[in-house]
């Protein structure tokens, strides 16, 4: 009876079953490819060794890493064009910048634990990172795991912080009812006049230690659209990463990434990064321009 080596779903048949083929004594170990290439398993067969794979994944990575910048980057456009604008706009109306005031209102307390936890949870993906190419598979799993426990704690962190902004009236669209929040922390709403969102404040100014000014409703609803969009696709980012993380976690408890298998992992480890630099851009933007 003739041998039939099984690889990858292909059978490789001997030589009386295929006349004129070389015989083959035995079946393709693990290291082999069809097509006749060798090298480790996780080489894929469309590369000729695992340098140039390495090579190909890192670059598709960084093109990844370019559009996601060009992404952010258009949003930070925005606020930049829109913050020169309305502050310009304010001073000539003798008003208080809007997205100063806006950023007043945000929980500064929560942002910086936030940052907190962002930035050691970088701390333990490099260590993953590192773990994973001196092959000590156990902190590596270790360290994915915590990483992935304070990526959650930023997501949980940023839902009570949302919640408290819609509970204020300060979420656009949804509820956006600002007044008495204003007035909370010492500054009066003046009148929206115009499509334009000019503002005007009518009687006599208020004053007082208390009273920190007069701010235009309208362009200070638009620092909170920015922010929402900013913190929100951050947020999608964080979710993406957690899954990936999450994965990855499960892949390396049955040893895929070991034998020389790394890069997966450092690829992982880039886009945590990515995401985590980001917000030390969000940071001082949304919650800092007040102080």
């Amino acid at each position: 009876m003739s041998e039939i080596a099984i690889h990858q779903g292909e059978p490789v048949r001997s030589p009386e079953q295929n006349p004129g083929a070389p015989a083959q004594a035995h079946g393709l170990d693990a290291n082999e490819h069809s097509h006749g290439h060798h090298g480790p398993a996780h080489l894929h067969h469309h590369f000729t060794d695992v340098a140039q794979q390495r090579e190909s994944n890192a670059l598709g990575m960084w093109v990844f890493m370019v559009t996601e910048v060009m992404t952010f980057g258009a949003l930070f456009f925005v606020y930049t064009l829109y913050r020169h604008l309305f502050d310009t706009a304010a001073f000539q109306s003798g008003f208080v910048s809007p997205f100063a005031t806006g950023s007043h209102l945000l929980n500064h307390t929560l942002g910086f634990i936030n940052t907190l936890v962002l930035l050691v949870s970088s701390l333990t993906m490099a260590g993953a990172v590192h773990n994973a190419v001196i092959k000590n598979r156990k902190w590596m799993i270790r360290l994915l795991c915590i990483t992935w426990m304070l990526g959650l704690a930023f997501l949980v962190i940023k839902g009570f912080e949302w919640a408290a902004d819609y509970q204020e009236g300060l979420v656009p669209a949804l509820n956006w009812n600002p007044a008495e929040t204003l007035e909370h922390h010492g500054y009066v709403l003046a009148t929206v006049d115009g499509i334009n969102g000019g503002a005007v404040f009518q009687g006599a100014r208020p004053t007082g230690a208390g009273f920190e000014g007069i701010v235009n409703g309208m362009q200070m609803q638009m620092f909170f659209v920015i922010y929402f969009c900013l913190a929100g696709l951050h947020a999608i980012h964080m979710i993406i990463g957690l899954g990936l993380v999450g994965t990855y976690i499960r892949h390396a408890s049955v040893g895929i990434f070991d034998k020389g298998n790394d890069q997966p992992v450092e690829i992982l480890g880039l886009y945590w990064h990515f995401v985590d630099i980001v917000w030390v851009f969000l940071y001082p933007l949304l919650y800092l321009i007040a102080h």
